[in-house]
């Protein structure tokens, strides 16, 4: 019966928990009677650390103030490593050992380290040849199977290179060349074939270089 009050509009009759008149809708209290927190008189617990790194003001300062530390602690640590590493090349490493060579100790100023550059194989150049076979190699080119070289000819400012293909040949003793009125006439050996090349040009011979199955000769250009 306490608990009653009535409606300031249509007086009917309310319960103290009446938000609302249910005769005629009228609002009973306003949210400023509530208090200053509302009807609710509580506010919800929040983890502080959840809004550091949501997406409000306060998360947004600290996401960029955790950014710029991180990105000054990363500069610091590469300064440090070229520091160090500068050091390691100022600061030659000391080390130490011993040589002993049949019991003896050999000090290490008296060792020396050379390093040997390898050499290529250069190919050997000759000079113009002379017929100089004699009756058994005649024999021999006369006996094998007869094949033309292929030919690659290249003509500089100066010269004249010519390129015969004669794989099997191995020596400078197994080709001739002679050079006849108006041409040069090249001959050699392999194992298995006798190459015969008939070049017609008139032009000096300067040299020839026997190389990996090649015969490279070299003609020299008249003025």
């Amino acid at each position: 019966m306490f608990n009653k009050k009535k409606c300031r509009k249509c007086g009917e009759k309310l319960n103290k928990s009446f938000d609302y008149c249910p005769s005629c809708g009228l609002k009973i209290g306003e949210e400023e009677d509530w208090g200053m927190l509302g009807k609710n008189d509580f506010v919800p617990e929040q983890d502080p650390f959840s809004q550091l790194f949501s997406g409000g003001m306060g998360g947004k300062m600290f996401n960029r103030m955790l950014s710029g530390a991180m990105k000054m602690i990363e500069r610091e640590m590469q300064k440090n490593m070229k520091e160090a590493k500068s050091i390691e090349k100022q600061v030659p490493l000391k080390t130490n050992f011993e040589l002993y060579v049949n019991g003896k100790r050999i000090s290490p100023e008296n060792i020396k380290i050379t390093r040997k550059i390898p050499t290529q194989d250069k190919p050997s150049v000759k000079k113009m040849p002379k017929n100089t076979w004699d009756n058994d190699t005649i024999k021999r080119f006369s006996d094998l199977p007869k094949k033309e070289p292929k030919t690659n000819v290249r003509r500089l400012s100066n010269k004249v290179i010519y390129e015969l293909e004669v794989p099997g040949v191995k020596e400078a003793k197994d080709i001739s060349i002679v050079k006849l009125e108006n041409s040069i006439e090249i001959k050699a050996i392999s194992e298995k074939h006798a190459y015969k090349k008939l070049i017609a040009i008139d032009l000096p011979i300067s040299k020839y270089v026997l190389e990996k199955g090649k015969l490279i000769l070299e003609l020299g250009v008249k003025e």
